[in-house]
């Protein structure tokens, strides 16, 4: 409840924030704090039951912000695929993200099961320290490594406020012109 509730307050803030700093920046902030913060997870025990609300909370409005920076950003794209090669593909961009977010899902539930298979997880049983370990780095550093590496590729996004002003401008020139 927590997290959704952050989640929720996240979302609200993206277009604030992102208006602020840029949607490139705000994405990639919020994906570095993430990857920070969950590491933090993987030290916490069970006396820092408070501290795990906290990380949960605050992990879960970086996740609600980047929600819909991720679909302004695909429609951004779509914006410079039309202005680079003079045709639309918006269909194109929402159907290869869709396409790929269901891939991911599925990549990742499957990855959790074979993660809970080689840490030795079984059910209704006391877990070993090993396999407790290996759930607590699921829960830290292997989140954190995906949310690092997501905030890495925004290294090499080029759309930035400036650039996409551009295409606007440009776009609705041309848009004008063949009308």
């Amino acid at each position: 409840l927590l997290g959704q509730a952050f989640n929720m307050i996240g979302v609200i803030m993206a277009k604030p924030v992102s208006a602020l700093i840029g949607k490139k920046k705000t994405f990639m902030y919020a994906m570095f704090a993430a990857s920070v913060l969950s590491v933090l997870f993987y030290y916490c025990t069970k006396e820092n039951v408070v501290f795990v609300y906290i990380l949960q909370a605050v992990i879960s409005f970086c996740a609600g912000i980047i929600f819909p920076m991720l679909w302004s950003m695909y429609a951004d794209t779509a914006d410079y695929s039309e202005w680079k090669t003079g045709r639309r593909a918006t269909g194109l961009v929402f159907s290869a993200s869709s396409m790929s977010q269901k891939l991911g899902w599925t990549l990742g539930g499957s990855l959790t099961l074979w993660l809970l298979g080689f840490f030795g997880f079984q059910a209704n049983v006391e877990q070993s320290p090993e396999t407790i370990n290996g759930i607590k780095y699921m829960l830290s550093y292997i989140p954190a490594i995906g949310a690092l590496i997501s905030g890495l590729f925004m290294l090499m996004y080029k759309l930035d406020e400036k650039t996409l002003k551009t295409i606007e401008i440009e776009l609705d020139q041309r848009r004008k012109a063949e009308a």
